[in-house]
């Protein structure tokens, strides 16, 4: 069982990785991931001590594929290997360690490595469920602010700014031509298909229908409409 002492060593070292002050990926984020995981896990009747590491340590090397030039970096993999490396300074059961790497490795949308145990399953959907809803809406306006772009910009033919600036994976090309509503077009409003759980599907398809509602409003505004 995940004591007292060991969640507050493993937050301790968290910290050092997560910017204070960003919502989209600092530790903000990262509170209320585990809080919506737990959640899940227990109506899942998942192991809640992996969901919990796994979603402390998740995003550790998000920032540093943010603001890296490192062709490939995928922060997934790379802060999986990070957190085996400091659960294992913390003196945590291999086999604990390795449930947690694997739900690091599978909780990106964008990564062609699937959830396999119902602890991945979790984090990943507790994950999906960060970046959509209201939160969702407040979110992409950081990562837009963050990457110096508009929040909103209008695209007459969406496929044809998929094709000329999305990579298969779902990543973005040219940062500087993206904007919120397109992220939310091409990715968020389709996140809530891809959750894994019963209590994902069910949160997911609440917030899908917030951010179809926020996002028909502000092109109806931004054009002027009545």
């Amino acid at each position: 069982m995940l004591t007292d002492s060991m969640r507050e060593r493993v937050w301790a070292v968290a910290g050092s990785y997560y910017p204070e002050h960003d919502w989209a990926h600092g530790r903000s984020h990262i509170e209320r991931v585990v809080g919506i995981a737990l959640k899940i896990g227990k109506q899942e009747g998942a192991d809640l001590d992996v969901i919990e590491l796994a979603a402390i340590l998740h995003d550790v090397f998000e920032n540093k594929e943010t603001h890296s030039n490192s062709e490939g970096f995928r922060h997934e993999i790379e802060g999986a290997k990070e957190a085996r490396k400091i659960l294992k300074r913390l003196g945590v059961a291999d086999k604990t360690i390795d449930a947690v790497c694997h739900c690091i490795e599978s909780h990106r949308k964008r990564t062609s490595t699937e959830p396999q145990t119902i602890e991945a399953k979790c984090l990943f959907d507790a994950d999906k469920l960060d970046c959509i809803g209201a939160i969702g809406v407040i979110r992409c306006a950081f990562v837009s602010f963050d990457h110096g772009q508009e929040f909103y910009r209008e695209e007459k033919d969406i496929e044809l700014y998929r094709r000329n600036n999305i990579r298969p994976d779902g990543t973005i090309i040219d940062f500087s031509k993206h904007s919120s509503n397109l992220e939310y077009e091409l990715s968020l409003r389709h996140v809530a298909r891809r959750m894994h759980t019963e209590t994902g599907k069910k949160l997911g398809r609440e917030r899908t229908d917030f951010m179809d509602e926020f996002f028909k409003k502000l092109s109806s505004e931004m054009k002027g409409t009545l």
